[in-house]
């Protein structure tokens, strides 16, 4: 005979097995930015950004007359730090580092010969000869 009515819709049925991973898709568009998340914990103190110097300038107020010794200054205009010892004429290195020395003398009355120490070597000598009635400059560094 002929087909009847449609008849009511049934009640679903029973959840199937689950089938296989499909294939990867393609990549969409960069979405809009978010928002900033919270604000994470406090941080380790880091290293100080003081940088420790040593320096020191010091200077004569009369002529130094014992040759083959340490030149005691008398006249300090900078020693901050203490490095240099005005009783030995000696300047202590305390912080590792890269220095720069550099002297100037003024030249009369007699020849000058000066030599820059490191320890106990010499690195470094000036010699300057007295020019009568002139007076004359000397540096190193």
């Amino acid at each position: 005979g002929t087909p009847g009515e449609k008849g009511e819709k049934g009640d679903p049925g029973l959840v199937g097995p689950k089938g296989d991973t499909g294939e990867t898709g393609v990549t969409g568009v960069e979405g809009p930015r978010g928002f900033p998340g919270i604000p994470g914990r406090k941080g380790e103190p880091g290293e100080s950004a003081y940088v420790h110097r040593s320096a020191f300038s010091v200077g004569l107020e009369s002529r130094v007359t014992v040759p083959n010794i340490p030149i005691r200054f008398t006249k300090i205009f900078y020693n901050l730090q203490n490095h240099y010892d005005g009783t030995t004429g000696k300047f202590h290195c305390n912080i590792p580092g890269l220095y720069y020395f550099s002297y100037h003398i003024t030249v009369y009355l007699k020849d000058v010969k000066v030599s820059l120490y490191k320890k106990d070597k010499a690195m470094l000598f000036t010699y300057d000869q007295y020019q009568e009635k002139n007076v004359d400059q000397a540096s190193g560094s």
